[in-house]
């Protein structure tokens, strides 16, 4: 699965144009869909800064990577565990993915975590905190 998230806007009168020729070039089929000038009625929209995050949930525990486009700057998600930790293990029992490692305190491996927030709300010392 990949997230790409970003702001869009539209791209001016005349890249509309060059832009809308080059799809319905690209994507024949589109003619079907969009006959003679009703390909018009269609905004041509452009990202060109964004975090892009990709998720392979086909494997345990998942896999997950995220990257960046333009000038975008990615945004630190999940959950991550405190010096609160008093390495009693819930964490890691509970955890859905098998992704919490021991150490001094636990550690949350970012690039295999759901961020279901299971360690999160079964933390009895509340040592586990979301980014």
């Amino acid at each position: 699965m990949i997230r790409l998230s970003g702001k869009a806007y539209a791209v001016n009168d005349e890249e509309q144009i060059l832009w809308r020729d080059k799809i319905s070039e690209e994507q024949p089929y589109l003619a079907n869909v969009y006959p003679g000038d009703t390909r018009d009625i269609g905004i041509i929209f452009c990202i060109d800064e964004a975090e892009v995050e990709y998720f392979n949930l086909g494997v345990k525990p998942i896999f997950r990577e995220v990257y960046t486009m333009g000038n975008a700057v990615a945004k630190a998600k999940g959950y991550y565990i405190t010096d609160r930790c008093i390495e009693c293990g819930r964490c890691m029992a509970k955890c859905q993915q098998k992704c919490i490692d021991k150490g001094t305190p636990f550690v949350i491996r970012q690039n295999n975590c759901l961020h279901c927030g299971s360690c999160y709300e079964n933390c009895k010392v509340k040592a586990i905190e979301r980014m």
